[in-house]
């Protein structure tokens, strides 16, 4: 069971982080502050050289222009690019891939129906993984709401996809075991749920700890 934490903002935290059991650490960067957690290209890379000998490194896009995100993956030069834009037409997501060399491709998915595994059929096609997330349809990007989806059609996307899936949405150390027994994910992911209380964008390490404790027992469990 690996575990994703987001969205780290120091160098410090990302230390920490992977300290208390992270695997994957997760930085939003180039977004024009969208996010309170939104971290400039400099800052981005200094937090993945500090940890990327101990964990794969996630650079996140909430946009959809293609030149400026892949501008931001050369800046930061990732393991990972996440893209996080509802409903990103196939032949973008291409032009993307066909231009970020080595770096893996995470599509994130909105599970707010039945719908979503269509959706997540269609981009497993190019994604090297897929992230499992919740969201409203008001909003132009999946993920970061703090609250869970339904499992049940995660469940199901988990047990046909041809690629690792992270489960996202709400997930923390309280809820994550019964996560991790419904959908049975290749990961879990918290973003808003391991911060200080309080503090957006500053990780609480014990949460985390806890989190990736819960997460792998129930994963030994099964």
């Amino acid at each position: 069971m690996k575990v994703q934490i987001y969205a780290i903002t120091s160098v410090q935290d990302a230390i920490d982080t992977v300290d208390a059991g992270a695997d994957l650490i997760g930085v939003v960067s180039e977004n024009d502050g969208e996010v309170v957690e939104d971290c400039t290209a400099e800052q981005a890379r200094a937090i993945f050289a500090a940890v990327e000998d101990r964990a794969s490194t996630i650079a996140l896009s909430l946009g959809t222009d293609v030149e400026r995100i892949v501008r931001m993956v050369k800046a930061t030069r990732p393991r990972i690019l996440h893209l996080a834009a509802r409903e990103l037409p196939l032949d973008v997501v291409e032009r993307i891939k066909a231009q970020i060399g080595d770096v893996k491709l995470m599509m994130a998915v909105l599970v707010d129906g039945p719908g979503a595994i269509d959706v997540a059929r269609e981009y497993a096609r190019l994604a090297d993984y897929l992230i499992l997330d919740s969201g409203s349809t008001k909003s132009p990007v999946t993920g970061a709401t703090g609250q869970p989806h339904d499992w049940n059609i995660s469940a199901r996307i988990v047990a046909e996809s041809p690629v690792p899936v992270v489960l996202a949405g709400g997930l923390s150390p309280e809820n994550v075991a019964e996560a991790v027994r419904i959908v049975r994910p290749w990961a879990v992911d918290s973003f808003t749920r391991t911060d200080r209380p309080g503090q957006r964008g500053v990780k609480d390490p014990e949460r985390v700890r806890a989190f990736a404790r819960n997460a792998r027992a129930a994963a030994e469990a099964r």
